[in-house]
């Protein structure tokens, strides 16, 4: 569950569904980020962790925002734009280092943000009155279709 936002049962169910080895897929790309990032930053990989919230980083989001958004809209968008760092560490340690991860390690760690992050990054750009908008002209299924299947990709 991320921390603060709660994931749709269904979603949670369709994890469990994905694959027996997924705990275990999800524990080496974590690992894998953070050696790349301990390489890179010391102990503030530390910050990168899914179990923890980057306060610093929320206020300082925040603060920047606080002066065009209300208190509360700017501390709410700070945390969708927070929130996800352990998926964000993914995605840029996937983009410098590539060669770093097996196959297994790519699609367990593309599968986790796909499932957490979007929605935080559709909420802050909604908070923000920014349109959010399917302009690509995909689908995707809906929180029913992913409970009654087994694969909802299929």
């Amino acid at each position: 569950m991320c921390g603060g936002c709660g994931r749709k049962p269904a979603l949670d169910s369709f994890q469990r569904t994905m694959s027996s080895n997924q705990p275990e897929r999800t524990s080496n790309v974590r690992a894998t980020v953070a050696e790349i990032f301990r390489e890179l930053v010391g102990e503030r990989v530390a910050r990168l962790h899914g179990s923890h919230y980057n306060h610093d980083m929320a206020a300082a989001i925040a603060g920047a925002l606080a002066s065009s958004e209300n208190d509360r809209k700017a501390r709410d968008i700070a945390f969708h734009l927070t929130d996800w760092n352990s998926d964000a560490a993914f995605i840029l340690a996937l983009q410098l280092f590539p060669e770093r991860f097996t196959a297994e390690e790519i699609a367990s760690g593309v599968e986790s943000f796909l499932i957490h992050a979007p929605n935080h990054v559709a909420a802050a750009a909604a908070l923000s009155g920014w349109p959010v908008e399917n302009i690509f002209g995909v689908t995707s299924p809906t929180a029913d279709e992913v409970e009654n299947s087994d694969d909802p990709r299929e």
